[in-house]
């Protein structure tokens, strides 16, 4: 497998206070993306995650891995399929083994190469996810890392309440 030209670092906590999160990232100017229903299918794959999610705004097909560093993750990306066809969905279903299905409500944000999303969960907990990406090779690792940890800080997210990404147990 040869991974995409993709560079990623992300972060994800557990909050409390969504609407304090909300109100910071408007006062920082960030950009409202829109709200998401996402369905998350998840097959077996020996290495990484291969996902397909369901959803309108964030709809897609990729397999991906994802490497621990001091509460921070690196994202490997190895396919990435925005918007797949109905047969690359079937293909996927037919030839992979489905190992769990996760579904939230997402908002989606946008600050300069940071995405952040807040997640609510059916059991209505709610989970921030920082993405510090790069699909242009414009930042250094160490730059990406820091604006994860940037925005990290200014959104007052605490060590205490990192987990790794993802909710599939």
């Amino acid at each position: 497998m040869t991974p995409l030209p993709y560079k990623d670092f992300t972060i994800k906590a557990r909050i409390f206070n969504g609407e304090k999160v909300e109100e910071t990232l408007l006062s920082l100017k960030a950009e409202f993306i829109g709200t998401d229903i996402q369905t998350d299918h998840y097959f077996e794959i020996e290495k990484g995650k291969l996902k397909w999610r369901e959803a309108v705004i964030e709809n897609l097909i990729t397999h991906y891995e994802r490497l621990h560093d001091s509460g921070i993750e690196r994202t490997i990306v190895y396919r990435y399929d925005l918007n797949p066809t109905e047969e690359q969905i079937k293909e996927l279903s037919q030839n992979r083994k489905l190992i769990g299905v996760i579904q939230k409500q997402r908002k989606i944000y946008q600050w300069h190469n940071v995405k952040i999303h807040l997640d609510k969960l059916p059991n209505e907990e709610e989970f921030i996810e920082i993405e510090a990406i790069d699909r242009d090779d414009r930042y250094s690792v160490d730059e990406l890392k820091n604006h994860c940890v940037e925005v990290k800080a200014m959104l007052n997210i605490q060590e205490s309440d990192l987990m790794k990404t993802g909710y599939l147990k």
